[in-house]
């Protein structure tokens, strides 16, 4: 991939040698490899064809579901940290989708897959999910907000990316609403604008930090991206 970045030291040179491209554009230039990766991976295109294998179906909503409550927590710790009150509202409306629609998207899902509350509970989280639940807790719990929104801007960036490419490239829209309504949650214009929001909190964020700091950022921003990645993967190979 082009325009893929060492190290942090590279932002002040990239920023001068890029008049007018931001921080957070800087951010996915230094993860471009695993950032593709993530947003044209084989199980994004077998999603928009509804044919993820069966097994694998539940296992990935099973899994899924369980970054709600981590990912709640840290959005909410960056409407803690953001500066001013225009900067929270959109992540506290950005809330109400997460602990209403989505979360329920998850729970009729499942309950239409045939998936028993004994199958959610017993099965065990997946290394990654674990690692991506504790990248999650690490970033809220260190109270800083570059940091919470490198691992948001992640998270909701991706799934933009990959989603919007599926949708545009499939004939029809799948006709399993445990399919379809997952592409519609990361569509649009509602959800662009989510990811904008953070991207924009980072570009205003991101230029003010000291070099340890933006080191930092990029490190959760890396890491993020790569679980994306080992996720994805995980989701795809083959499961009993």
């Amino acid at each position: 991939m082009t325009d893929t970045v060492a190290s942090v030291a590279d932002w002040p040179i990239w920023h001068d040698q890029n008049p007018g491209r931001t921080f957070s554009q800087w951010l996915k230039a230094c993860v471009a490899d695993d950032w593709h990766t993530v947003t044209h991976h084989p199980f994004t295109d077998a999603w928009g064809k509804a044919a993820v294998p069966d097994r694998n179906l539940k296992n990935y909503l099973i899994q899924d579901h369980r970054f709600i409550d981590r990912f709640v927590a840290l959005l909410a710790g960056a409407v803690s940290r953001a500066p001013t009150l225009p900067d929270r509202i959109p992540a506290c409306q950005f809330l109400a989708l997460l602990t209403g629609p989505e979360n329920t998207y998850f729970e009729r899902s499942l309950d239409a897959l045939g998936v028993t509350e004994q199958e959610r509970r017993e099965m065990p989280d997946w290394d990654v999910t674990s690692a991506f639940k504790d990248l999650m807790r690490t970033a809220m719990e260190s109270n800083d907000y570059a940091s919470m929104l490198a691992v948001l801007a992640v998270a909701e960036g991706t799934y933009l990316g990959w989603a919007d490419r599926v949708h545009n490239e499939i004939e029809s829209h799948p006709k399993e609403f445990w399919y379809a309504e997952w592409l519609d949650l990361h569509i649009g214009t509602y959800f662009e604008s989510v990811v904008a929001f953070l991207n924009d909190q980072l570009d205003k964020t991101g230029p003010t930090l000291d070099d340890a700091a933006r080191a930092n950022c990029l490190s959760c921003f890396r890491k993020a991206t790569e679980l994306e990645v080992r996720f994805f993967d995980t989701a795809w190979s083959t499961q009993n």
